[in-house]
């Protein structure tokens, strides 16, 4: 008997260790990645927003910027298990429960959090429960702590390279010397939309001074977040599948280069236009960099350069 309560109390022990140690990894501020929202038919959704997350051991704050303002959403938050917290949200002003508490997975890895959760969403109008949101999977990045704790954990804010509502990436990025932004939103704009596809639109830039053209740019550089692996990091084994994907889709072209994180490949367009594209890993993330031109000489050359361009900035940009 006395043994048996033993190997239960150690077993209680290193069950509560387990999650204390599993609940203070949560600590501090994680930036949204890409958030894949599964609907009631299986077909997926892939969204992200402008978003940080920040644990303080018993409380978690949302922070979101989007055109329509900024939102603050306040929860509680207990670890009952290993990899599993249940969440209360509550109302800010008087820190009481405003809805139903819920239960979520979480596993951190390195330098993501990945989160699984179900959605209970309310009876849908007849024919449309098919398209009801079912579960959500999330990866978010940690955000090493600022100096200046004023500026810690907040959305990045305005962005000037970009307009509509389309998901925001989490990439960051600067535009670089000798270009500008092509204010173009690609779910309206039919030259952008079928190119952004599913992406997280980054941006779309043209070198300085053609942004106003009536004709239209006569080179493009497209910034993508290739979200085509999922919600969870990409490392060198998911980078491999990428690239053999990349190879598949240039068909009888090959790719211009192939190193552990960066593939890149050139195609003629029908209509007599270029393109060089280049994926690379950048902190778990496959960033998609396209540069086209219309040409009847070649243009490998100019292509390239302005591609290494955006693929050194956003290197930068995004150095942990």
């Amino acid at each position: 008997m006395v043994l048996r309560i033993l190997t239960t109390l150690v077993g209680l022990l290193a069950a509560s260790a387990a999650v204390e140690a599993a609940d203070s990894a949560l600590l501090g501020c994680w930036r949204s990645q890409q958030v894949q929202v599964t609907l009631a038919d299986q077909s997926r959704r892939d969204q992200n927003g402008d978003c940080v997350t920040e644990y303080d051991g018993t409380k978690a704050r949302s922070r979101c910027h989007s055109e329509s303002g900024d939102i603050e959403i306040l929860s509680s938050y207990e670890s009952f298990a290993p990899g599993q917290l249940r969440v209360t949200m509550l109302d800010p002003a008087s820190g009481k429960p405003k809805a139903a508490p819920s239960e979520l997975r979480y596993r951190i890895d390195e330098d993501w959090l990945l989160i699984e959760r179900p959605i209970i969403a309310a009876a849908a109008p007849t024919g449309a429960s098919s398209k009801q949101p079912t579960s959500l999977k999330s990866v978010s990045i940690r955000v090493a702590p600022a100096a200046d704790k004023k500026s810690a954990c907040k959305p990045r804010g305005s962005n000037p390279l970009r307009i509509g509502k389309t998901p925001v990436s989490a990439l960051a990025l600067t535009v670089p010397a000798g270009w500008e932004p092509w204010l173009v939103d690609p779910a309206s704009d039919q030259r952008l939309a079928p190119a952004v596809n599913a992406s997280l639109f980054v941006g779309a830039f043209v070198p300085q001074g053609t942004a106003a053209s009536a004709s239209g740019p006569s080179q493009l550089v497209l910034v993508l977040d290739d979200v085509r692996s999922g919600p969870s990091p990409v490392r060198s084994a998911e980078f491999a599948a990428i690239k053999k994907r990349f190879a598949h889709e240039l068909g009888s072209a090959q790719p211009g280069c192939d190193l552990p994180d960066r593939v890149c490949g050139q195609l003629r367009l029908p209509d007599g236009g270029q393109v060089y594209t280049e994926l690379f890993n950048i902190r778990g993330r496959v960033a998609m960099v396209s540069s086209t031109v219309h040409s009847a000489t070649d243009s490998t050359s100019l292509l390239r350069k302005s591609v290494q361009t955006f693929v050194d900035r956003l290197r930068i940009d995004n150095a942990p």
